[in-house]
């Protein structure tokens, strides 16, 4: 079973909040891969970064998709538009009438899944 501290949930959490983001900055390197103007030190790090940005965007789309309808309005909810009143753990298992420790464990099963997919592992 992996092991996954409290420093990688707040960074994995960050990679599904800042999907957007990320998937900006991977367009940007890209461009600036394919334009070439770098030197190859330079360029080397931009593919290793361009790599980077490609598994977690991919990861998380690929969470996405295989997520069933209750987890995919759990990452709606937590991560991407907070309604008023819906900022904690607890609020968000108060909406679907769970305890937080249930809801606790399927941020972890969440967490643990786009953890493998992106390779953080």
């Amino acid at each position: 079973m992996l092991t996954i501290e409290r420093h990688d949930i707040k960074k994995l959490e960050d990679y599904i909040e800042r999907i957007e983001q990320y998937r900006k900055e991977m367009k940007f390197t890209r461009f600036e891969l394919l334009n070439n103007t770098n030197d190859e030190v330079t360029n080397i790090g931009m593919k290793n970064k361009y790599k980077r940005l490609c598994n977690i965007v991919n990861g998380v789309d690929q969470l996405l998709d295989e997520a069933d309808n209750i987890t995919k309005e759990i990452i709606r909810l937590r991560y991407w538009e907070c309604p008023i009143g819906c900022y904690e753990w607890q609020d968000i298992a108060d909406y679907f009438g769970i305890s937080k420790t249930s809801m606790l464990r399927k941020r972890d099963a969440i967490i643990r899944r786009l953890a493998t997919l992106i390779g953080y592992v």
